[in-house]
């Protein structure tokens, strides 16, 4: 524990300290609320992705069934691997109120008819909306993640920042008012005691000037 000095620049040092720590806990306290209004943000997105990602995957499972139901499950199957091919996804970070947050770029997802890899011939409408329904679920799964990425980085800032705050109102601020205290109790028990004894001394002087010869 720092030693504590118990004079005027100590008082001072004790309250200067006391204003910085007030002051960094209600910046951090700012700084949690936007991260807060961010998260509420971002948790609305990821919670409304999630609705049309549920909704894309039943849509594109019915168009697939019935492509099946018109093809047959191998042809489609067959169709399907020719359409394959790799995302390239590249990671960037981003800044937001301070905070280092990862974003996924990708390229569109969606295709048009003749870029999927199929002979036109081969395939039909029903073969062409099951691809854009999963093409769809993909492009929805990517965003979401994105989001869900921020999402808990967001989270391990709000609690780090929480942390931060509690440590100066419970522990920091506390002990230098109790040290602040302590010093001025000291410095009032000093003038105190400076004050008597110069009442004693005038009052001993003043003694022996009246005792005459």
């Amino acid at each position: 524990m720092e030693q504590i000095t118990a004079t005027r620049t100590g008082l001072l040092r004790c309250r200067t300290r006391i204003s910085l720590a007030s002051r960094g806990r209600d910046v951090l306290k700012e700084k949690r609320d936007q991260l807060m209004e961010e998260f509420r943000r971002v948790a609305d997105v990821v919670l409304a992705g999630s609705g049309a990602l549920d909704r894309a995957a039943i849509e594109s499972r019915s168009a697939l069934a019935r492509a099946e139901a018109v093809h047959g499950a191998e042809e489609v199957m067959s169709l399907g691997l020719a359409t394959r091919r790799e995302i390239p996804l590249k990671a960037r970070t981003a800044t937001v109120m301070g905070v280092r947050i990862a974003n996924i770029e990708y390229e569109p997802v969606g295709r048009p008819r003749i870029g999927r890899g199929y002979t036109l011939a081969g395939s039909s409408a029903y073969v062409d909306r099951a691809a854009e329904g999963f093409e769809s679920v993909v492009s929805l799964l990517l965003e979401l993640a994105a989001e869900e990425l921020r999402l808990r980085r967001l989270v391990d800032e709000i609690a780090t920042t929480t942390r931060r705050v509690n440590a100066l109102e419970s522990v920091v601020i506390p002990q230098l008012e109790r040290e602040q205290r302590t010093i001025q109790s000291v410095l009032d028990e000093r003038e105190r005691q400076d004050h008597f004894r110069l009442k004693r001394y005038m009052a001993r002087r003043a003694a022996r000037a009246g005792v005459g010869p």
